[in-house]
């Protein structure tokens, strides 16, 4: 006959009988049943309480959730999240204050589990060997205008099977977005066409920060390109990220990402439909969405266009008073010991400066700041072509024509 087990009720029932009976101490009880003198006493108390429910096993949650938000406000949560999905909890935080008028908003960690609670939070894997890159020594941006970063998105086809190429501008320092546009194609002569624009509008920077690719770059002299030629000849100084290190403009191409997501992930049916989209998320990006590099302000407050406005009839004056200069014609020559020596096509109309050596023989040969090539002071030498640039002369140099 098989022993017959004694559930956990049973043992307090009996536990509470015996002590109820007097023939036996709390203390040795508790030693029989292998229980602490403070469980025990608290089996008794129970029982004289409530009788045999209060031996029942009682919930151990709280009474009250201290820190549960209120309904509203968590409605208001999902509501925004809804309205921006790629949104988080910082940035939906500082909404609840600013639109919803919350004075005491719940906090980050909350807010992310409201969403993660609602079904908005989709996990990440982590990816496995993913290590830190050291940075190039490209300034940081001090003020605003002080860098314009810019690129190209990457292309992709629209409903009616037309190209768009996306063009981006953004301020560096205020996180401005200043232009997003699509243009049919990635060629010097639509982008020139944007720049021009995006000049008129909010004024001229004093940096420009591009990548290595067309059509800011060629594998010409100095890496530069007709559009970089014409930026350098406005005033404005060119910086060149390292190629193959797109984290040199790691913030302009984190912005790209969320374009991406907001924008393209389905493409709209036209140009027209499409650059809609591009303006009303560079408004929102802009005005209504928090950055945390910013202490979650928006990036319009901390943005103002440039004072140096664009001005055709400016020459800006490039070079020293007294440097010999030599004008690029059309085909990208110049006249040297009475021969035509080939700087570059991107220079065509305007002027290279040289530099004489008289200890080494050499000529240098140099567009503003940006050293082309050198070349032996003979009349056949040919430009062997370097890459290296200086600080550009100050825009109070600009003279009129």
């Amino acid at each position: 006959m098989p022993w017959k087990a004694e559930t956990p009720m049973e043992q307090k029932q009996r536990f509470v009988s015996l002590a109820e009976s007097g023939h036996f101490t709390v203390t040795e009880l508790c030693r029989e049943f292998g229980i602490s003198r403070k469980t025990g006493h608290k089996w008794l108390t129970r029982y004289r309480l409530h009788g045999s429910s209060g031996l029942e096993e009682k919930s151990r949650a709280p009474n009250g959730v201290p820190g549960k938000i209120e309904l509203e406000i968590e409605r208001a949560i999902v509501s925004e999240r809804r309205a921006h999905p790629r949104w988080g909890p910082k940035k939906i935080r500082q909404r609840l204050i600013c639109r919803h008028g919350i004075e005491v908003p719940p906090s980050v960690s909350t807010i992310g589990a409201v969403l993660s609670r609602n079904g908005m939070v989709t996990p990440r894997r982590r990816r496995g060997g993913v290590f830190g890159v050291k940075r190039g020594t490209l300034p940081p941006a001090e003020r605003a205008n002080h860098v314009w970063a810019v690129d190209f998105k990457g292309w992709f086809l629209l409903g009616d099977q037309q190209r768009c190429d996306p063009l981006t501008i953004s301020d560096l320092y205020s996180r401005y977005v200043i232009r997003v546009e699509g243009l049919p194609q990635a060629t010097i002569g639509w982008t020139q066409k944007s720049f021009k624009a995006a000049f008129r509008r909010y004024g001229l920077p004093e940096i420009i920060r591009v990548d290595n690719g067309a059509p800011f770059a060629s594998m010409g002299p100095g890496g530069l390109s007709r559009l970089s030629v014409w930026w350098i000849g406005l005033g404005i100084e060119v910086e060149f990220s390292r190629p193959g290190c797109p984290q040199d403009n790691g913030y302009h191409e984190r912005m790209h990402g969320t374009l991406k997501d907001d924008c393209c992930r389905k493409p709209s049916i036209h140009g027209p439909a499409q650059q809609q989209r591009f303006d009303r998320w560079r408004h929102e990006f802009n005005h209504e969405r928090p950055h945390e590099m910013l202490g979650m302000q928006m990036p319009s407050e901390n943005y103002q266009p440039s004072n140096i406005r664009l001005d055709q009839r400016i020459n800006y004056r490039i070079y020293e008073v007294g440097d010999e200069t030599k004008r690029v014609s059309s085909s990208g020559f110049i006249s040297l010991f009475g021969k035509s020596c080939f700087v570059g096509e991107a220079f065509a109309g305007r002027e290279v400066a040289l530099e004489r050596d008289e200890k080494t023989g050499y000529i240098s040969v140099r567009y503003a700041n940006v050293k082309l090539g050198e070349m032996a002071n003979s009349p056949n030498a040919r430009l062997q072509p370097t890459a290296f640039a200086g600080r550009l002369e100050n825009r109070a140099c600009a003279k009129k024509e």
